[in-house]
């Protein structure tokens, strides 16, 4: 790879109307590293990865953390969070200790919507100018730390072999028995550019009946969805940035249960001095590369 000048952003120069990924994005040349590489893999919307771990022990410890730590449902403001008649639950795997906005003091709620929040504003990570955004909801990399799932057993072990910084993640469940969910307005959302935060998809329980869509067409187009099954045993990569959403083609009689490890491709958070360091793969490596080529996790490599 050619030589680059490393980017350092102390955290302490990140002002409280900011979040670090977007502060990250005025301060650096982050935008156009992403522009180029993008313009690269224009066409590719996902891709998937052999997984080496156990995936059995991985899933009964899966099964397990939900029944220790709970499932809850997304949360705008401060409607209720029962999970009795949830279609759509998970719980989190990182939280934030300094959120101002949290709708819990539990951390397995943390990534799960804030008190700030309005109905389908999830995917806002624009300045808002009503709220601060520093240590909000809309915070990516200030999601690092690890809940006691994320360290519990089998997912603490898969976990610990990610070499990039882990944020916002979460384990997340389709119910079964639930019409709502195979109805075309179900789950439709956008995330964060792959760039900020590449979402790592591990399958724990399903089968082909539960699919990922992806809305391909532009607004002004002529609808044009993809669509894809997931495998267990593999890790899936896709361009969250586009509207997509899981889904269950026909009833099912069990639960669809992944995890979603977060993950920042280019920058890597130095703790001990309290900033985050663009790496040797920023603007030379696609994100999706560098889950093949095991630059991620040991445990995700084509091999």
């Amino acid at each position: 790879m050619s030589p680059k000048s490393v980017w350092k952003i102390s955290l302490e120069d990140v002002p409280s109307g900011m979040a670090v990924h977007q502060f990250i994005l005025e301060n650096t040349d982050l935008a156009y590293q992403i522009k180029k590489m993008e313009h690269a893999r224009k066409s590719e919307t996902h891709m998937s990865v052999p997984l080496s771990f156990d995936t059995s022990s991985l899933k009964k410890d899966v099964l397990e953390g939900i029944k220790k730590f709970g499932q809850y449902q997304f949360q705008y403001g401060f409607e209720s969070s029962s999970s009795d008649d949830g279609i759509y639950l998970s719980t989190s795997l990182t939280y934030n200790p300094e959120a101002y906005d949290k709708i819990s003091e539990d951390p397995h709620q943390a990534t799960l919507g804030s008190t700030t929040l309005k109905y389908n504003s999830a995917s806002r990570y624009e300045q808002l100018s009503e709220h601060r955004l520093r240590n909000s909801y809309h915070d990516t990399f200030a999601f690092i730390e690890r809940t006691p799932f994320a360290k519990f057993g089998a997912v603490g072990d898969f976990l610990n072999s990610f070499s990039r910084t882990i944020v916002r993640s979460r384990v997340s469940s389709i119910i079964a028995n639930k019409i709502e969910t195979t109805k075309f307005g179900f789950n439709w959302h956008n995330d964060e550019s792959i760039f900020i935060n590449l979402r790592i998809n591990i399958p724990i329980q399903t089968n082909s009946n539960y699919a990922i869509q992806i809305m391909k067409s532009a607004p002004d187009e002529l609808l044009e969805i993809e669509e894809f099954s997931m495998e267990e045993g593999k890790a899936y990569v896709y361009n969250t940035e586009k509207y997509h959403r899981a889904l269950c083609k026909k009833v099912e009689a069990f639960d669809r249960i992944h995890m979603i490890c977060g993950v920042s491709p280019w920058f890597d958070l130095d703790s001990k001095n309290k900033c985050w360091v663009s790496n040797e793969y920023y603007g030379e490596v696609h994100p999706f590369d560098m889950l093949a080529q095991g630059f991620i996790s040991s445990f995700i490599k084509i091999r």
